[in-house]
């Protein structure tokens, strides 16, 4: 009882903001589970509420961000800080972490041989970490028009609810169609030319303004400090309140996210496609399926919970007991774009490729809950060792020096001498290859098989027989899977 009567009573202004901490470095560690349970559990064992959580996790990110630019851009005394060179360069260093991710991958092979046009293509996927740096890049332009911290803090409120107010008409089918593609994802995550934005600024740009908000609201009650020293609220109140403003996000999105659009009448247009017209507009079923987590109740919604989460790790924190050693949790936090970029380099560069899946045969939707469970287990244990060892190698500079120039020495090697295996399995075995490559049916008719149209084979006979030549294991739902997907292949186009 004591120490939570401190955390309501002691008005010290904040120096750091732990709830932050919690909030971004616990949606570090979901991240990594929800990317293991996408890859490797059997396809329909998901519940619904996983799927939920889940989805809250990029939410956090993005809030998270656009909290901490108001605290690190605005000083106390209301100056703000430079934006070049420390910020610009650490945008710019998350935007080329972010098109590393979806390049055609960090080989010379993988640009070459190993290349599609889809997989170039693919380069301008607009995803969570395009989204942080763009919305920041906006969030910042405003913070430094504007340059007062309590006007930035109503504005980006206004934006936060401007957003979503308009996305769903962005969203509507033909928006956007045939821009350029590194800034077609910007606007909506429609499908086009093959490639969908899977974090579009509209309506995504919603939760790093919102962010912001909090952040001009937490820097006004707990960093600003009176005349006698002390901060408006203390750190207990905040997270009570900030709580409490969550329960009633959370009720009035929870309420209207279905109603929002899906009201009004069904209409049949002069075009003979039918239409819901509502007070929001005319839209067909399609268009409806897609925009209806980019509306305001939606997004509110997520943020309610994203609120009510806030407050209870931040209460956790204040009172759970003090274990020696590092936090894990602050780790994942403070070096959370290692972690992101280290756990799905470990999954999509490792554990997915050709010669790892033909020592474990951890294929797509391959593991049912138990290995689903240790293979994510595993991979979050890792990879929070790897962020305290981390920072552990910070506190020495010249330490940390070496290891990134080593890093980027391993990088430049790799980029010349990587990915040929890959290039020579498929060489060999072109019945297995996933991607249409250029060189497949060229190594088909070597091996006498009949060429295709992209070079993919289209009989799952011809696929198990070169598995099992290889000696890759294949569970039966990992066959079940393939020959669906390579039927989909065969079948005729509608």
């Amino acid at each position: 009882m004591s120490t939570i009567r401190e955390a309501w009573g002691d008005r010290s202004p904040s120096k750091r903001c732990d709830f932050i901490d919690q909030l971004r470095g616990w949606a570090v560690i979901v991240m990594i589970e929800v990317h293991a349970v996408n890859v490797w559990l059997i396809q329909g064992m998901r519940p619904e509420w996983l799927n939920y959580l889940n989805g809250l996790m990029a939410p956090v990110f993005t809030m998270a961000a656009g909290f901490s630019l108001v605290v690190s851009t605005f000083r106390t005394d209301g100056t703000i800080r430079p934006f070049w060179p420390d910020t610009a360069r650490r945008l710019g260093f998350i935007l080329l972490c972010a098109y590393a991710l979806h390049a055609p991958g960090l080989s010379l092979a993988d640009w070459t041989v190993l290349s599609t046009p889809q997989k170039l293509r693919e380069l301008f996927k607009f995803d969570v970490l395009q989204c942080i740096v763009f919305s920041l890049l906006v969030l910042q332009g405003l913070a430094r028009i504007i340059r007062n911290a309590r006007v930035f803090t109503w504005v980006a409120l206004g934006l936060a609810i401007w957003i979503p107010l308009i996305s769903p008409y962005l969203w509507a089918q033909g928006v956007g169609d045939g821009l350029w593609l590194p800034i077609r994802g910007w606007f909506n995550g429609n499908a086009d030319r093959g490639v969908q934005a899977l974090f579009p600024l509209f309506p995504w740009l919603a939760f790093p303004a919102f962010g912001s908000f909090m952040g001009g609201l937490y820097r006004w009650a707990r960093v600003e400090a009176d005349p006698e020293g002390r901060a408006r609220f203390s750190e207990g109140a905040w997270l009570a309140a900030m709580f409490l403003v969550g329960i009633g996000l959370w009720a009035f999105g929870s309420s209207y996210k279905k109603v929002w659009l899906w009201q009004g009448t069904w209409i049949q247009g002069p075009d003979g496609a039918w239409r819901l017209l509502g007070p929001w507009g005319a839209w067909s079923w399609n268009e409806l399926q897609s925009i209806h987590n980019t509306t305001l109740p939606s997004v509110l919604d997520r943020l309610g919970w994203i609120l009510m989460g806030g407050g209870v790790v931040g209460w956790i924190e204040k009172l759970r007991p003090r274990w020696p050693g590092p936090n894990p949790v602050v780790a994942a936090s403070q070096e959370s774009l290692l972690v992101y970029m280290l756990h799905l380099n470990m999954i999509f560069g490792v554990m997915l490729t050709p010669a790892f899946l033909g020592l474990t045969g951890w294929d797509w939707g391959t593991q049912g809950w138990p290995g689903t469970l240790l293979l994510t287990a595993a991979l979050i244990a890792l990879n929070l060792w790897i962020a305290v060892l981390w920072q552990k190698v910070r506190k020495t500079p010249e330490r940390m020096r070496f290891l990134q120039r080593a890093a980027l020495s391993a990088l430049a090697v790799w980029f010349v001498a990587g990915g040929w295996w890959t290039f020579r399995f498929y060489l060999q075995s072109p019945e297995l290859a996933r991607e249409p490559y250029a060189f497949l049916n060229s190594a088909r008719q070597r091996k006498g098989l009949a060429p295709t149209p992209d070079g993919l084979c289209r009989d799952p006979e011809e696929y198990f027989r070169e598995s099992e030549r290889r000696k890759l294991p294949l569970s039966d739902q990992a066959r079940a899977g393939i020959r669906a997907q390579i039927e989909r292949r065969a079948a005729p186009a509608p």
